[in-house]
């Protein structure tokens, strides 16, 4: 369980989830939708500091598990993550670099570095260092595709849409609330929400996440602080009595 939450953040970008069909109010060339596209990537913004605290629920086999959950992400150079138990006893802390992965587990005193491609062989599906770095920043980018578009049933949002993807977006900020995406028998559905305006950046406080494959594997990420560009420290000391993981 332990290498899951330290990964949980990876798994975003795995699979898929079920797409659902929505009214078209117009079949509209690639140029209409690619308009949304367009401001939903110019409204992504990735501050050069970002730190959240917060709590992470998961449901796993049948477990639920509440952890407290201290992220810190530095521009397209670090992400550091520390999870412990309700009581603040850290359970393990990992560290994410353009090239690496650095992990300890404090439970049974144990670390390891590997390359970063090392995460790519865990979930066996190829990730970058910079498509963790857009869920961890609430910037995921759009799939490359020719979309349909639809209005949203709340009249707030737009719909665009393929057989196996769905994408909605509010019209009011033009960030993505939720997506879903169907890959084979692999199902992925995230949603963001509770969004709000700090220093410039529009920013998510919750985020879901659905994850069906061979089991079902769900999360919710609820931040209690969200810091903008201050500069974090993002210490990793591996102590010296501890073991390499094998």
């Amino acid at each position: 369980m332990n290498k899951l939450l330290s990964y949980f953040f990876l798994i975003l970008t795995l699979s898929s989830c079920s797409v659902k069909k929505e009214r078209i109010f117009a079949t509209l060339a690639v140029r209409d939708a690619q308009l949304v596209i367009d401001k939903v990537n110019a409204a992504n913004k990735i501050p050069e500091w970002l730190s959240l605290k917060g709590k992470v629920n998961l449901i796993k086999d049948e477990r639920d598990i509440t952890l407290n959950i201290n992220i810190k992400c530095r521009k397209d150079s670090i992400i550091w993550s520390s999870v412990s138990a309700p009581f603040g006893i850290e359970l393990f802390r990992t560290m994410l670099t353009p090239d690496s992965v650095y992990y300890i587990n404090r439970t049974n005193k144990t670390y390891f570095i590997k390359p970063i491609s090392h995460i790519s062989e865990v979930l066996k599906a190829a990730i970058s260092f910079d498509e963790i770095q857009q869920m961890i920043t609430a910037t995921p980018k759009i799939i490359n595709q020719k979309y349909q578009i639809a209005s949203g049933a709340d009249s707030k949002s737009t719909i665009i849409f393929t057989e196996d993807i769905r994408y909605q977006i509010s019209e009011r900020i033009f960030r993505i609330l939720s997506a879903s995406i169907l890959d084979g028998d692999n199902e992925l559905a995230y949603r963001f929400s509770d969004y709000t305006d700090e220093a410039g950046f529009v920013f998510p406080k919750k985020f879901n996440l659905e994850v069906k494959s061979i089991k079902t594997f769900g999360l919710t990420l609820t931040y209690s602080k969200v810091v903008f560009d201050q500069q974090q420290q993002t210490p990793f000391k591996i102590p010296s009595s501890y073991v390499e993981a094998k």
